[in-house]
């Protein structure tokens, strides 16, 4: 983020369109598959390969790519529509679940579904959404970007929404560069449900965490709601920040890829707090801040759960 605002993302990412930089050349074969993979419908099918794979205990195999892994992928198999579980409705969204959250981090998106039910929601989950197209934006693929941003306009376009609720955070920033009228409905999940947390009630829960603010949330998407006092609402729970200079941890979509050194590097000074005062949970908000940091955590032999600040609201939920 520039102090002068200069909109370094917008001619980045115009120039790598304009000049087709092939941005994911530093790929191995089975990241390059992965990415492609990831962004296509069929990424459902992808889910049950990967819960497969996981029930044969592949993933415990020293493979890189099994750092990046959650220790259990939930099923993405979800309504089309979810009731309120609140004595009062307050109102009905749509959920955007996103590629890499729907294949590999169903849970929280299960999670906020949960909440958004007892703070009084009817949640959609609109069939024939897309990914968010920031993938290919950042890749140098811009006319595909805007050709799933157009298709998202039209799936989200209903009046009966009152919002467009996103989980991770680099989808959500990106939703909010649309030029359409979805760009003013998309809000983050910690911000949409802060309001509403007084009036549920949390089981204590005697444990630390760590929580980190994604640059995305921090400098592109959050409306200002502080998540370390919504978990407040949970009793007994100790919470950590990082300082507010906090750098980025290194994920930035597939630059942890493109750009391994770097990103670790990034990531290892963004974790240096966390391996001085270990805790039982790393809350962060966007899904590859999650997978990047996680892979970290293992390398640094450290058993700290990395998870979305929801699904730790979601597990103490008393109803």
């Amino acid at each position: 983020m520039c102090p002068a605002q200069v909109p370094y993302a917008q001619l980045i990412n115009d120039f790598r369109d304009e000049t087709s930089t092939p941005t994911h050349n530093k790929l191995k074969w089975a990241e390059h598959a992965a990415i492609h993979y990831l962004t296509k419908p069929y990424r459902k099918s992808l889910n049950t390969l990967l819960r497969f794979y996981q029930k044969l205990g592949l993933n415990k195999l020293p493979l890189e790519f099994n750092k990046y892994l959650p220790a259990k992928i939930s099923s993405n198999n979800f309504h089309k529509t979810y009731p309120s579980l609140a004595p009062t409705k307050q109102g009905h969204v749509a959920l955007f679940t996103g590629c890499a959250t729907d294949l590999l981090d169903s849970k929280t998106l299960k999670d906020a579904i949960f909440l958004l039910q007892h703070c009084g929601f009817d949640i959609s989950i609109p069939q024939n959404q897309r990914c968010c197209g920031a993938i290919d934006l950042h890749a140098g693929n811009k006319s595909k970007a805007l050709e799933l941003a157009q298709e998202n306009q039209l799936t989200f376009s209903s009046e009966k929404y009152d919002a467009v609720i996103t989980v991770a955070s680099g989808c959500g920033s990106t939703l909010t560069e649309y030029a359409s009228p979805l760009a003013n409905k998309v809000i983050d999940i910690s911000d949409f449900i802060a309001p509403y947390l007084s009036t549920l009630s949390f089981k204590p829960l005697k444990a630390s965490a760590w929580l980190h603010t994604p640059c995305t949330l921090k400098n592109a998407q959050s409306k200002g709601a502080n998540i370390a006092d919504s978990l407040s609402n949970i009793s007994e729970l100790s919470t950590h920040s990082f300082k507010t200079d906090q750098m980025c941890c290194g994920a930035a979509g597939t630059y942890m890829l493109t750009h391994k050194e770097t990103a670790n590097n990034l990531r290892d000074k963004t974790l240096e707090p966390l391996k001085q005062n270990v805790s039982d949970y790393l809350l962060t908000s966007n899904v590859g801040c999650a997978m990047h940091l996680r892979a970290g955590l293992k390398q640094a032999g450290l058993n700290t759960i990395a998870l979305h600040p929801v699904s730790l609201l979601a597990q103490q939920l008393k109803v």
